[in-house]
């Protein structure tokens, strides 16, 4: 028995092992341009002699994805699986790469910090412009879904004036404003580069006419009292500290008409049953990790605590919906009378 647990927990420890270089194996695919060669069979020195590449390596590189079972094999020639062909070919190609490219490159790094950042070291700061682009990328894969939650809030679908709090390259204020023709949005965002990208995402979405784009602090911009039906934060409460928040919630209750909504999009600490069933807690709680491991941001937030700020700023009926049933991933939204 004793030795049957040992094997046991061999082959959990390989098993974590093997995640964690499938990343870099699919990225390598993606990157080089292989993988869209292999949407037919070839064998390795048709490989080789299309894209000039190392022999060894790709023939190396082929039989360790075959292992992994990403690509299949037969009388000597390779060709994409299904899991890679989703990569490929998925409406959230774009996002679905930002998060492979995130998680090796930015997620991965900054995790095997954290036994210097529980010392003395000083914890670095997000937002490099290169990391910025891979989350704005990857936050577009639970998009669509998002919309559709957000289209459960009561009342969202009533609002004409609406106001986008750090709306990044703009994506979800296009969404909503094709989807809702009668509606006008401002978007406010820091970084002059991701407000001109936004400008052009709406122009693309041909809402433009009916939205607008500003650089700067939401907090300190002059912005009209009591004009908005809806304000929407989308995953970006965690650049506000505990201490922060419940100025940024006056603020946007300021903002709001007499009956207003706000909707506030992020993950939430708690993990309810589902959420741990699906394996969800595991990604939610890394991420918790991974914010508090930077000086500009901080962790997950907890309904109930958010709620209690909520009302004491003045908002009343408030409630909660998931983006995926029974996931981290929800809108917190409130009214403000």
């Amino acid at each position: 028995m004793k030795k049957l647990d040992q094997i046991r927990r061999v082959r959990r420890l390989t098993g974590m092992v093997q995640d964690h270089v499938r990343l870099p194996l699919l990225r390598i695919g993606l990157r080089t341009g292989l993988f869209e060669e292999l949407r037919t069979p070839l064998c390795p020195d048709e490989l080789t002699e299309r894209l000039e590449l190392a022999p060894d390596l790709v023939e190396s590189w082929l039989r360790a994805l075959h292992a992994h079972g990403l690509v299949r094999c037969k009388d000597g020639r390779y060709q994409i699986g299904s899991l890679v062909r989703w990569i490929l070919d998925a409406d959230e190609a774009p996002a679905i790469r930002a998060i492979l490219d995130q998680t090796v490159l930015t997620y991965a790094p900054r995790l095997d910090q954290v036994p210097e950042l529980m010392g003395a070291a000083e914890r670095p700061e997000f937002g490099a412009p290169d990391e910025a682009l891979r989350t704005a990328a990857a936050s577009r894969l639970m998009e669509r879904r998002a919309l559709d939650a957000l289209a459960r809030v009561p009342g969202v679908r009533a609002a004409r004036r609406v106001l986008d709090i750090g709306c990044g390259q703009g994506t979800y204020l296009a969404g909503f404003l094709a989807h809702y023709r009668d509606a006008n949005g401002l978007g406010i965002e820091l970084d002059p580069a991701v407000a001109e990208e936004a400008r052009r995402i709406l122009r693309e979405a041909e809402v433009s006419r009916r939205g607008e784009i500003r650089v700067g602090d939401f907090t300190t911009l002059d912005l009209a009292v009591g004009s908005y039906d809806l304000v929407l934060l989308n995953n970006n409460l965690y650049y506000f500290s505990p201490e922060q928040r419940r100025a940024l919630f006056e603020r946007v209750f300021g903002c709001l008409t007499g009956h207003g909504l706000f909707a506030l999009q992020t993950p939430v600490a708690t993990a309810g049953r589902i959420t741990r069933a699906l394996g969800g807690d595991q990604s939610t709680a890394t991420f918790d990790l991974f914010l508090r491991a930077h000086g500009n941001l901080h962790g997950l937030p907890d309904p109930d605590e958010l709620f209690a700020d909520l009302r004491e700023v003045g908002f009343e009926e408030m409630g909660q919906i998931s983006i995926v049933p029974g996931g981290s991933l929800r809108y917190l939204w409130a009214r403000s009378g």
